[in-house]
């Protein structure tokens, strides 16, 4: 048994598959409408015009057959009978032939052969008998022009209806189309930050009721979760900001009382870096939860160089290992509209992260225009370059949460950050709008 062939594995197949999944919705229901009620009206035509065709042939090859079996029963009442010679038909017998176009007197016999001859078209039979070889030809040129104009009549009222078809598909996908495409419109307008949205009722007896109201389990499903993720990280940033207060407070007396120590004013000055970093830290968590809109943000500005030398200089401290270069464009005045606690958790982490899992002694940190470059050495994997920016290292166990709130952050305030491979290593660049 011979293997079935596949016709969708051929190439030819494949790209029509292909260009036709890449169709609209509304195009892909108009065009096999169009295609269906096409391809019955060719059938039906073809089926009609052949039918047709083929019962004149019919009537046609009878009336010959009469005519000959007519004239042949002449013949044997008289031999000298003279053959039927009208405009239309005529007969000839085989002493005839000389009267004959050559390609008509070399037709078979036994067969209705339509011919062409000094411009007419003629239906052509050949009977061998009792009186010998006899040839009937019957002018259909009449009928055939008659043909001609059936035939276009036809092709223009297939085309008629195809056109026709054609406009009432448009209209029928476009009123089939309209529920999705009002759904789509529907959840386009809906405000990630407004919560409690459900639209079920707006598509209330429509087909696309059952999508609708399985959107609004999950966004009821997605509103408790943002509500219980918004109250946890509220309730976890004023919770920390109250013992981060006191030891804020205890170290500011600490170091009243160390002021002779160095040791201790080294190490109290660590616990104040300390402090100030997880104040940052809950301040940044506290703002995402309420996800702020950014036109808020913009009553406060900050000082994104000062932050940055601030930043460099809490690094150095830390790392006294790690040489640190920081450049800050001459002349240069950056200020952005955010919260200073955005600002420093975005320029921290960078930092600590480009000092932390660089692979050299270097970091660079510099100011231009309005972008923040900062540049360690090391490679980053091919993946991670397109990918959002989780993580800014080299490291195989480099996880955690920094560079995903500086991601966060950027996409609040609408600040580019992206980390690409260069020739001093790996550079991560903000540019602050």
């Amino acid at each position: 048994m011979a293997p079935a062939i596949d016709f969708r594995q051929n190439r030819y197949v494949r790209k029509l598959n292909d260009w036709y999944s890449r169709l609209s919705l509304r195009a892909r229901i108009a065009g096999t409408m169009i295609a269906l009620v096409a391809s019955a009206g060719l059938v039906l035509s073809a089926w009609a015009y052949l039918a047709d065709e083929q019962l004149k042939r019919n009537i046609t090859l009878d009336l010959l057959s009469e005519e000959l079996t007519h004239f042949e029963q002449r013949m044997r009442v008289d031999r000298g009978a003279e053959p039927l010679r009208s405009a239309r038909l005529a007969i000839y017998r085989s002493s005839d032939l000389a009267e004959l176009p050559r390609h008509i007197a070399m037709l078979r016999p036994g067969e209705m052969h339509r011919v062409r001859s000094g411009g007419r078209l003629l239906d052509v039979l050949v009977r061998d008998g009792d009186f010998g070889r006899l040839y009937i030809t019957y002018d259909v040129t009449t009928y055939a022009t008659q043909d001609a104009i059936a035939l276009l009549v036809l092709a223009i009222g297939v085309i008629a209806i195809v056109i026709v078809a054609a406009l009432a598909a448009s209209a029928i996908s476009r009123r089939l189309v309209e529920p999705i495409t009002a759904l789509a419109g529907r959840l386009t307008e809906i405000d990630p930050g407004e919560r409690h949205v459900r639209i079920g009722a707006q598509f209330a007896g429509n087909e696309l009721e059952p999508i609708a109201r399985s959107v609004d389990m999950f966004m009821e499903r997605l509103d408790g979760f943002v509500e219980r993720e918004q109250s946890f990280t509220a309730t976890a940033s004023h919770e920390l900001r109250t013992p981060l207060a006191v030891m804020r407070g205890a170290v500011e007396l600490l170091e009243t009382s160390a002021a002779e120590r160095p040791g201790a004013s080294k190490a109290l000055a660590r616990i104040q870096r300390a402090v100030r970093e997880m104040t940052e830290f809950t301040d940044a968590l506290l703002a995402l939860s309420r996800e702020q809109q950014a036109a808020a943000a913009s009553e406060t500005t900050c000082d994104v160089n000062a932050v940055l030398a601030r930043v460099v200089e809490d690094q150095r401290s830390v790392s006294p290992g790690k040489r640190i270069v920081l450049e800050i464009e001459a002349g240069t005045n950056l200020q952005v509209a955010a919260p200073e606690s955005m600002v420093a958790m975005t320029i921290g982490n960078l930092v600590r992260n480009a000092v932390q899992h660089g692979t050299g002694g270097e970091v660079l940190c510099r100011s231009q225009g309005h972008e923040l470059v900062v540049t360690n050495a090391g490679t980053l994997p091919t993946d991670n370059l397109s990918a959002p920016p989780r993580r800014f290292t080299t490291h195989p166990g480099g996880h955690g949460m920094g560079l995903y709130l500086v991601r966060r952050i950027c996409e609040r305030y609408g600040w580019d950050i992206r980390l690409e491979n260069g020739p001093r290593g790996v550079t991560a660049r903000v540019g602050f709008a």
